[in-house]
């Protein structure tokens, strides 16, 4: 199911505060243009919020592939990763995520940083919120349709979910583009050993505490 943001202030501060009552936390935008935003974050449930210090690194990691990208978000929980990408320079971001309580705060982060992008006259192509099963969605997306890929599944799936979405994540990234993923300090070995035969060469790895953020280039 798509959820095309449209920007309504009442209606954001309505559910600005819905959310917080019900006890969901926040985090904020660091730079760019929606420098400052507060993203609602789906505390206390199975989606896990990248935590600050492991967002910013891979975000620095993934600068030099930023300008103008075109941005898909996967297990997107908050939004974070994929505002703050586009609010350094990439051309919009499609967000995709399964849980309906992490959907609630995507949608509201999403219409909220749409609004800022419109007040600044910035275009926003892709902007699209899609709930539903990430391996389903990106079957259905066309070939070389993005050039930045970020990935945070629930660490328990990450070598499940690269076995069966490898071959698409390549077949949707465009030559050049690259592929981000979020996962335990513990999987570098086989993160290191997994891309090749999907055309995908392992350009950055580092490992932040119990998190370990991978970048792969397709050739």
């Amino acid at each position: 199911m798509q959820i095309a943001p449209m920007h309504d202030n009442k209606n954001f501060s309505v559910l600005l505060d819905i959310l917080l009552n019900e006890g969901q936390g926040f985090v904020k935008i660091s730079s760019g243009w929606s420098k400052g935003l507060k993203i609602l974050t789906p505390e206390g449930m199975d989606t896990r919020p990248t935590r600050e210090r492991v967002r910013q690194a891979a975000i620095n990691m993934l600068q030099p592939w930023i300008a103008g990208s075109r941005i898909l978000d996967l297990f997107a929980g908050s939004g974070a990763v994929g505002i703050e990408l586009v609010s350094r320079g990439g051309s919009g971001a499609k967000f995709v995520e399964s849980s309906s309580k992490a959907i609630k705060c995507l949608q509201a982060n999403a219409l909220e940083a749409q609004g800022r992008a419109i007040k600044q006259g910035i275009s926003l192509n892709p902007w699209q919120v899609m709930a539903g099963d990430v391996y389903i969605l990106i079957r259905e997306e066309g070939p070389d349709a993005y050039d930045l890929i970020w990935a945070d599944p629930p660490y328990e799936m990450v070598p499940g979910f690269l076995e069966a979405a490898g071959g698409e994540i390549a077949r949707i990234l465009k030559s050049g583009g690259v592929f981000a993923l979020e996962s335990a300090g513990d999987t570098e070995a086989f993160t290191q050993s997994w891309g090749g035969q999907f055309g995908l060469e392992l350009a950055k790895q580092r490992r932040y505490g119990v998190s370990l953020i991978s970048i792969w280039q397709k050739n």
